[in-house]
């Protein structure tokens, strides 16, 4: 973008900030501000490091990055799915807004954790954004749509400034060092001995029928010579996960960045899918030893009850709603760079009283990633499991005031800070498992992400 159609712009925006300004006064309420304009491309996805607050999605190599804070939402506690419909409920109901117009955000594992423990610090345990600049990036170039929360009692020149250092950040050219920094020191959280004692102690539970399975996790912790640019995974990850939605989240310090395989929730009309996606296998060396693997998870007697059992339960829950169901009858295999998954897609044609983010709600966490019955596993993990794991396998997806979006099962992912980042993997946990073979699973879905960090699966 030349500087002369910059300066256009944001004298534009300032106008248009000073009208709304003045009319929230008279009127004694906020007034959203929304302006549409057209860039020249830039890489956006290289934003995510340049920004406090940003969040970034691809998928099919579509890109949509959200900078900054129109207004955010954050909740803490058991109350948060409540609390955070009836704000959307609100934000839908009482704004003229565009209903294109998508905010972001996710929702932890466990609501009930205080979420200052490391390495989440002050991550909120649900946070919802709506960005002041949403950008889109298309054949016909970059569109970034602007929008703003006008109060009338607020000092307007510090929001001004706010958006115009963005738009100008956006628009400066950058050039960045391809080099990676070295992994220096890495940690298990539980390590290799202590795992093994976990997954007996799971056994244990599940014969002693506490609880039908368990889904248990690993934290690796791994400082670099550097620090580690998130906006460089997130383009490794991007290259190397085509068949996986790739987002990242940032929230001041933190990035929480990944290539996730699993959709919680997906909108389409009055229709929603979602699927089953657990049991795993490593992907072959060669075509031939890769097909000898995939048939071999669709025939392995473990990894099939372990799908079979989150499947009915998705159906189950959906049915609870009354939805339509379509769904195949046997799993397919969806393929995966370093690992492969039984998988069924589930489609449902849903009614006009049923929200979008009930259903959400309820499928959250799902059995692939917490456990049979989900509130005895889900306690089992919170007095077990040595670490918090924060927005891993939780939520995290995008949404537009229409209430057409995707939420995503947030794995396959790390959290950044500085030269630290902190990798999660975890595998489910059933009567027939092997401590030693769920740990090399755990292994396996660690790596591509150890890939995009430029490290050898050596952990």
């Amino acid at each position: 973008m030349n500087t002369h159609s910059v300066h256009k712009y944001l004298s534009q925006i300032a106008d248009q900030f000073y009208e709304a300004w003045r009319l929230a006064r008279q009127q004694r309420q906020a007034v959203w501000v929304t302006q549409t304009l057209v860039l020249p491309p830039v890489d956006i996805l290289s934003l995510v490091d340049e920004f406090r607050d940003i969040w970034a999605f691809t998928e099919s190599g579509h890109h949509r990055v959200g900078v900054g804070i129109a207004r955010r939402w954050t909740y803490q506690g058991p109350k948060s799915w409540s609390n955070w419909m009836h704000d959307w409920h609100q934000l839908i109901s009482t704004t003229n807004l565009p209903a294109d117009l998508q905010l972001a955000g996710g929702v932890a594992f466990s609501l009930d954790n205080t979420g200052n423990a490391k390495p989440w610090g002050t991550f909120p345990r649900m946070a919802w954004t709506l960005p002041a600049v949403s950008l889109y990036l298309g054949s016909s170039g970059l569109t970034a749509q602007v929008v703003a929360e006008i109060d009338g009692n607020v000092p307007l020149n510090p929001i001004i400034t706010y958006y115009q250092e963005i738009l100008e950040k956006i628009s400066t050219p950058r050039y960045f060092q391809k080099s990676t920094p070295t992994l220096i020191h890495y940690q298990s959280t539980p390590d290799h001995d202590q795992w093994n004692q976990l997954v007996r102690e799971a056994v244990s539970a599940i014969n002693s029928r506490q609880m039908d399975k368990v889904v248990l996790a690993r934290a690796v912790t791994a400082e670099f010579s550097g620090p580690l640019r998130s906006s460089q995974v997130l383009h490794q990850l991007t290259d190397r996960n085509p068949q996986s939605s790739v987002f990242a989240m940032r929230m001041q310090s933190r990035t929480f960045v990944g290539a996730t395989p699993e959709v919680l929730l997906e909108t389409m009309g009055s229709r929603v899918s979602t699927m089953a996606l657990a049991g795993s296998a490593p992907r072959g060396q060669t075509s031939v030893e890769d097909a000898q693997k995939s048939q071999a998870l669709l025939m392995h007697a473990k990894n099939r009850a372990e799908h079979e059992a989150v499947k009915h339960h998705i159906i189950g829950v959906l049915t609870r709603f009354g939805c339509e169901l379509e769904y195949p009858s046997q799993p397919l295999i969806k393929r995966l760079p370093t690992v492969q998954h039984l998988y069924t897609p589930i489609t449902a044609q849903v009614g006009s009283n049923t929200s979008f983010w009930e259903i959400a709600q309820a499928l959250q966490p799902t059995p692939a990633v917490g456990g049979l019955p989900t509130p005895a596993a889900v306690d089992w993990i919170a007095r077990h499991e040595p670490f918090d794991r924060g927005w891993y396998a939780g939520v995290i997806g995008y949404v537009s005031l229409q209430g057409r979006g995707r939420l995503m099962v947030a794995l396959r992912s790390a959290l950044i800070e500085g030269k630290k980042a902190t990798l999660f993997g975890g595998c489910g946990i059933m009567p027939e498992s092997d401590p030693e073979e769920e740990w090399m699973e755990s292994q396996w879905k660690l790596q591509s992400m150890l890939e995009a960090m430029g490290v050898p699966n050596r952990l």
